[in-house]
């Protein structure tokens, strides 16, 4: 099996599977190397990663609630240039495309980050991952500045779930090569009073982001990737039958790592 995601692309990027693991569930792409058969997925996605390093957030960072997790990191990192430096030659040696996932911060360090990804030839694409709150007129620009910097790699464009109708078109016009749809919706819960933010990964997700993703399919005529909500090879068909190319996997690999490789295989054996 063979796809292709960002066809108008003059370097495109093809994937033998449709399945991938999802920016911020999978590191920055060593840590779940010896756990998971990366062979039988399309590609991984490392990161978030930001231009300048990042302490995070105060944990708690990850808090439990019935059925799934909130998880708040604040973007831990330790930046662009570091992140290349220790990791680069590990993504050379992936049997899969590795895309860097970068969190769109300003039009400023996104131009600056893309230049230097772009040199990397270890990197098959590059994911900008908007903010929540992004509006459509500061979307446009960080795209635009992506797609400039990065003319040579693949740029694909994670969009907020809950944003994900109105900023498709945006993006698109902006350069996008493809669309994630998209970053967990966020939610508080209480640690002893303290309120907690961060993206709810569970089930639930599911519904929410399918309907996003054939909102969004019948807006723009680019490749799209959904995630959301995905724990077998029946959530990622269905993303599938609704319009999208290919998937990501996210918070099930911290459940049981087999698990991203497993839908792989059985979403390859439908298909």
């Amino acid at each position: 099996m063979s796809l292709e995601l960002g066809p108008a692309h003059k370097r495109g990027l093809y994937l033998t599977s449709p399945v991938m693991v999802a920016a911020g569930c999978y590191g920055l792409g060593t840590e779940y190397r010896s756990l998971v058969d990366e062979a039988a997925l399309g590609a991984v996605v490392v990161g978030p990663i930001t231009l300048r390093p990042r302490p995070g957030a105060e944990p708690p960072r990850a808090v439990p609630i019935p059925g799934g997790v909130v998880v708040h990191t604040g973007l831990d990192n330790p930046g662009l240039a570091m992140v290349l430096r220790r990791y680069a030659r590990a993504w050379a040696r992936s049997p899969v495309p590795v895309v860097l996932h970068l969190a769109a911060t300003t039009p400023g360090e996104v131009g600056q980050a893309c230049s230097r990804v772009a040199e990397v030839e270890a990197v098959a694409a590059l994911e900008l991952g908007l903010a929540d709150g992004v509006g459509p007129g500061e979307a446009a620009a960080l795209v635009r500045e992506a797609a400039t910097a990065c003319e040579r790699t693949p740029l694909w464009v994670r969009l907020p779930l809950e944003r994900a109708v109105d900023l498709a078109e945006v993006a698109v016009e902006a350069g996008a090569d493809a669309l994630v749809v998209g970053a967990p919706p966020r939610g508080t819960v209480l640690v002893r009073d303290r309120a907690i933010p961060g993206r709810l990964y569970r089930p639930f997700v599911l519904p929410l982001a399918l309907r996003a993703l054939q909102q969004v399919a019948a807006r723009v005529d680019v490749g799209l990737v959904g995630c959301g909500g995905i724990y077998d090879a029946a959530g990622a068909t269905a993303f599938l039958k609704v319009g999208a190319v290919a998937v990501q996997v996210d918070a099930v690999i911290w459940q049981d790592p087999a698990v991203p490789a497993r839908i792989a295989r059985e979403v390859a054996s439908v298909g």
